[in-house]
């Protein structure tokens, strides 16, 4: 990149600030500022300057930042602020520190990671695993080890951008749209971030074998609910009977909405009668008892199958149900294939099958320490993996299903 003496200027500028930031960078002042000679030397040559060199300390490597991105950051620089050691803020930008719940992962993250940015109403996310303000933080919070732990390789973090300052978001809702990405990207690549901190940990560095580099670009993200927490809880969990309970957790928490509006559209249909039948005993009473119906349904084993029926494209996950599922659904119908040119209450009835059985593997699960006798409807262990891959897709489908419904749907509406 071919530099003005005023773009040199200003990497000048910027060099100083990070000079006075941090204690460590006063004895790399000759190689951060360009002298009048030099500067003079670059123009006149119209050399090109391709990047910004800075030792960060603990790193065996020289940081290199593209010249354009260092001036792009620079009153970025010449803002920070390090609120504490997992959050660092900036005029337009701020960074929270996260990592992968397992060590691997981490260094999956780390090293091989390309998680493109994901925009959301002209404010930018994105996973960083290398970043300049984050090193420079973690600098000044002296949280290195000259030969063994550095400032800018070794931690991630989420980076928002603002297109403006009217655009910056509380601190709350920043950390609502973190727990949204922190969602996508536990759906797309299979790994829960957690919040961490700036922190030279003491552990010893452990090996890792190399693996394929994970891309992954990121649908919009969904405004945050509840039922994130739950998923990504439900991701960084090893066990399978436990993963498959906190996925049964999204699915029910979700359940109350599916049934509220089945109620409400029969209780619609039932008050659009005559004028007339609203002064009929029967007509009264029959109002009632559809109420007292509905409530009924509040049971565990009907808030799963209401769930299924409403939050999930059923037909579109069936593939991924377990063996044993798909067969007790194609013996019931007599039928080889689920398809979407079933009849509706075909599609109902296999729905509820298999909420029912993934109902009571949820109870077999919950009791199985205790006297509990099983009714012949549960799936087999062997077959929870399996069935952890379909609850994961329903979970997802479930909480982005919730996304798009109308305000007067949503729990803290209906509870």
């Amino acid at each position: 990149m071919k530099l003005t003496k005023e773009q040199l200027l200003e990497i000048n500028e910027i060099n100083k600030v990070i000079i006075g930031f941090a204690d460590y960078f006063a004895d790399y002042e000759e190689e951060l500022l360009f002298s009048e000679e030099r500067i003079q030397e670059i123009v006149n040559e119209k050399e090109d300057i391709e990047s910004v060199d800075i030792s960060f300390p603990g790193e065996h490597d020289i940081a290199s930042i593209e010249t354009s991105q260092f001036l792009e950051l620079g009153n970025e620089i010449k803002s920070i602020k390090v609120i504490n050691k997992n959050y660092i803020k900036t005029n337009l930008r701020s960074y929270y520190i996260v990592a992968a719940t397992d060590s691997e992962e981490n260094h999956v993250l780390s090293e091989y990671s390309d998680i493109k940015t994901t925009a959301l109403n002209g404010t930018r996310i994105n996973i960083l695993t290398e970043s300049i303000i984050v090193g420079l933080a973690a600098t000044k919070l002296g949280e290195y080890d000259r030969d063994y732990w550095g400032t800018f390789s070794q931690y991630i973090s989420i980076e928002i951008i603002y297109d403006n300052v009217e655009n910056v978001l509380t601190k709350e809702k920043e950390i609502d749209l973190l727990n949204s990405f922190i969602f996508e990207v536990a759906d797309s690549t299979g790994i829960a971030l957690n919040f961490s901190e700036i922190r030279n940990p003491i552990d010893d560095y452990y090996e890792y074998d190399d693996t394929e580099k994970l891309t992954q670009t990121l649908r919009e993200l969904e405004p945050f609910n509840e039922g994130m927490k739950l998923f990504v809880s439900a991701v960084q969990i090893k066990d399978s009977e436990l993963k498959f309970l906190n996925f049964y957790k999204v699915l029910e928490h979700f359940a109350p909405i599916a049934v509220n509006i089945e109620a409400n559209e029969l209780m619609r249909k039932k008050l659009d009668a005559p004028k007339s039948s609203f002064e009929d005993g029967d007509f009264i009473r029959s109002v009632f008892e559809l109420a007292n119906s509905m409530r009924d349904k509040s049971n565990d084993e009907d808030l799963i199958k209401a769930s299924f029926i409403s939050c999930i494209d059923f037909v579109g996950l069936f593939k991924k149900l377990p063996l044993s599922i798909k067969k007790k659904i194609k013996k019931h119908l007599n039928i080889t294939e689920i398809t979407y040119s079933l009849d509706k209450q075909n599609i109902t009835t296999a729905s509820n099958i298999a909420a029912k059985i993934i109902y009571k593997t949820r109870n077999k699960v919950v009791h199985a320490k205790s006297n509990f006798n099983l009714t012949g409807d549960e799936i087999d262990v062997e077959e929870i993996n399996d069935l952890n891959e379909f609850m994961k897709e329903a979970s997802s489908q479930a909480i982005r299903w919730y996304s798009r419904q109308p305000n007067h749907h949503k729990l803290e509406i209906i509870k």
